[in-house]
This record gives structure tokens, C-alpha cells and sequence, in this order.
């Protein structure tokens, strides 16, 4: 917040093209969010520029023989499955001690976080510049956060944001045809690497339910890993690059459950939609109303087959 920069006409005039048609996108696209039902944004008329370096590392962690994130509870937000830092050592530093008390863990860059609407979150400069349709997605995205966020439910709020900025960017775009199909392809391959990982963690948990105290459990996980990674990744048919790296990624329990936040409950909110005719508006507006059945009730959780 102290390295923003209010984004004026001196501020603009030091933008690149590709930068300044980037803030116009920003605007449109908060104010398209706005039409579906979004809450009007004030976040983004500052800039932050920290060159290609990531605002945030994000850290996660799991036990070796459960799919479940380990949990901290803050203020606000209530119990998440992550902890961001914004000195990669110190992150570095927190993963290696939970590393020391048998847990797995995951480290990755995040270039902006939501403060839910209680702050005017600056937009790194980086971002003006990437993929139209990745900016439109990401400024959605936040937005969808400081529109609907539930307490102690990350995989809602992560999948609900996705779900609701994926539809609205394909909106979006309508009018620019070539744009809308390259989101449309690389949305489509999000979809697809969501039913993977979901059938992975299938596979998964139900190896340790049984092979929990079997000797062999890691031979046996490593296996099945490089099943997925290598046989079942390469049989699907993939329309972009996006996850061209999975075949060689380390996958470990953390990293699973990290990149399953954000796609868990995509299929339930596919069906939701549908229910509601396809309707965007219609749809934001029934989370918005707490109607949602892939909310988690007290007691209970997801509608069944949310997964």
C-alpha cells in the first residue's frame, strides 16, 4: 500500500501502449462486472510496479497422507488454507519449519491479493500487459471477492471467483471474436485439468484410506502420480499450453490441494447456472442471496457431487 502510486495523467503518460490499453481494460471491466451484479470496485486506480518480481508468496501445506490443507484463522476472513508473504524468505523459512514437523508443502508467486473491498487495492504494473483476456479475468475475479466472500470457506469463495470470472470474460469478449476463443480454449483446458486433478485426488485418497500403513505407500503414490502426469495427461486433448508443465511438476499433497481450491467446485456451479438458464446475473445474484446449493451449511458441507 505504501509503494502505490495513484494512476493520474503523469503517471499514464509513462505507460507503455500496451500498458495504457491494459487500464482501459480494467475500467471496462469493472464496470461490466458491475452490470452482471457486481459490487462497484475502487480498487485499481493505483499502480504498483515491482517489476517482474511477485507481490506475494503464497504457502501451503498438507499432511503426507491426507488431502487436507493445513488451516490458520484470521481476523475477517476466518480459517484459510494458505499464508501469503510478501519477503519470499521469510516464506521459504515458514515452509521449512512445517517441513521439520512432517508436513508437505507448496510455495508459489502471487502477483495481487483481494483485501475484500477494505482497502484501495493497488494493480501491479506487470499485469497491464499480459493477455487481454488474463487481465479481464483476474480484475473479475477480485471483484467476485469483494462482491461474496464466506467466512471459513475458501473453496467457495476461490471457485465461485474463477467460475463467475471465467463466464464473464467469454461475455466480455463477445465482440472480439479471435480474443473470446483463445479465453474460451484456455478456459475449456482449466475445465479439463479440474476433472484430472479431481480423479486424482479420488485415486488418491482412496490409496491412503487403504495403503495408510502400508510400507510400500510411497512407491505406490509415486506410481500413480506418474500415471496421471505422463499416461492420462497426454491422452486428453489439450487446446493450449496452459498446463504444459504438469508432466514434470513435483506433485506433492500441498500442491494438490493449493490448485484444488480454485477448481473444486466448478462442476456444481455448472450445474447451477444451467438450472437458472444460463443467466450470469441471475446466477450472482442467487450467490449473492446466500441460495447457493455448493455453499457449505453448518453441519454439513457442499451440495453432494460438488466435487
Amino acid at each position: 500500500m505504501l509503494d502505490r502510486e495513484a494512476i493520474d495523467p503523469d503517471l499514464i503518460a509513462t505507460l507503455s501502449e500496451a500498458e495504457r490499453a491494459g487500464l482501459d481494460l480494467v475500467a471496462r471491466a469493472h464496470a461490466h462486472g458491475e452490470q452482471l451484479g457486481l459490487k462497484r470496485s475502487t480498487s485499481y486506480r493505483h499502480l504498483l510496479d515491482r517489476g517482474a518480481d511477485p507481490t506475494i508468496t503464497v504457502v501451503v501445506a498438507a499432511p503426507p497422507d491426507r488431502l487436507e490443507p493445513l488451516t490458520w484463522w484470521f481476523p475477517i476472513v476466518g480459517r484459510v488454507s494458505y499464508r501469503g508473504y510478501f519477503d519470499p524468505a521469510r516464506a521459504e523459512a515458514f515452509a521449512s519449519s512445517l517441513r521439520a514437523q512432517g508436513f508437505e508443502t507448496d510455495l508459489r508467486p502471487a502477483f495481487l491479493y483481494s483485501t475484500l473491498g477494505w482497502f484501495d487495492d493497488p494493480i501491479p504494473r506487470r499485469l497491464l500487459a499480459t493477455q487481454p483476456y488474463d487481465l479481464v479475468d483476474t480484475v473479475l475475479h477480485e471483484q467476485v471477492h469483494e462482491t461474496i466472500y464466506v467466512p471459513d470457506d475458501v473453496e467457495y469463495n476461490e471457485s465461485l471467483a474463477s467460475f463467475v470470472a471465467h463466464r464473464a470474460t467469454l461475455e466480455f469478449f463477445v465482440p472480439e471474436a479471435d480474443t473470446r476463443a483463445a479465453a474460451a480454449r484456455s478456459f475449456a483446458d482449466q475445465r479439463r485439468f479440474a476433472r484430472l486433478l479431481a480423479e486424482l485426488s479420488l485415486d488418491l485418497e482412496q490409496l491412503y484410506a487403504t495403503e495408510r500403513e502400508a510400507p510400500d505407500l510411497e512407491t505406490k503414490r509415486a506410481r500413480l502420480l506418474a500415471d496421471y502426469q505422463k499416461q492420462r495427461y497426454a491422452a486428453l486433448d489439450w487446446q493450449t499450453e496452459r498446463y504444459s508443465g504438469f508432466p514434470d511438476t513435483q506433485v506433492n499433497n500441498a500442491w494438490l490441494v493449493a490448485r484444488r481450491t480454485y477448481l473444486q467446485r466448478l462442476p456444481c456451479f455448472e450445474r447451477e447456472l444451467e438450472g437458472l438458464g444460463n443467466d450470469l446475473a441471475a446466477f450472482i445474484s442467487s450467490e449473492r442471496e446466500g441460495r447457493s446449493p455448493c455453499r457449505k451449511r453448518e453441519g454439513q458441507g457442499a451440495e453432494p457431487g460438488a466435487s
